[in-house]
């Protein structure tokens, strides 16, 4: 099974998937609505990952009706299920294994993590404003910035 299809198993254990062909008719590659998610079918499976993780972010933390997006609360919510997503899908320990691993751009990292571009870059900009521009984890030091990050293996004497 690939990334999304394990997702889909998880999420699908707790609230019903319902795949169709939605953007042709609604506008949205996803939504959550009585209890249900729907993903468009359409897209790729790394789109399809992405969408489902932030609708999954819905079903666990929205309240309410959100659709009209020119109320703030409903973009605040929009983000609040954005950030569930982002942290679902790409730990701290998943940034390190993209540093690790050689990745050195946008792209190279959404390719390794298997997310679209725009997601990782959100998991940028999430991280950022959760811990600041510099954050420790596992003995490296992370620094965010908006189109970056650079992580530093820090020395331990002992």
């Amino acid at each position: 099974m690939n990334d999304f299809e394990n997702l889909l198993d998880k999420v699908n254990s707790e609230v019903p998937v319902i795949e169709l062909p939605l953007e042709e008719d609604t506008g949205y590659t996803g939504l959550y609505r009585n209890n249900r998610i729907y993903l468009d079918k359409t897209k790729s499976d790394r789109k399809k990952k992405v969408v489902l993780a932030e609708e999954f972010g819905h079903h666990k933390r929205t309240i309410g009706n959100i659709l009209n997006y020119k109320d703030p609360e409903a973009w605040k919510e929009e983000w609040r299920a954005r950030r569930y997503g982002i942290e679902l899908l790409i730990t701290l320990d998943d940034l390190l294994d993209c540093a690790l691993n050689g990745c050195n751009n946008i792209y190279e990292c959404s390719e390794h993590l298997n997310v679209t571009p725009e997601f990782f870059e959100d998991t940028l900009l999430h991280y950022f404003n959760k811990y600041g521009k510099y954050h420790y984890h596992r003995n490296f030091k992370f620094t965010f910035d908006n189109e970056f990050i650079f992580v530093e293996s820090l020395k331990v004497f002992g």
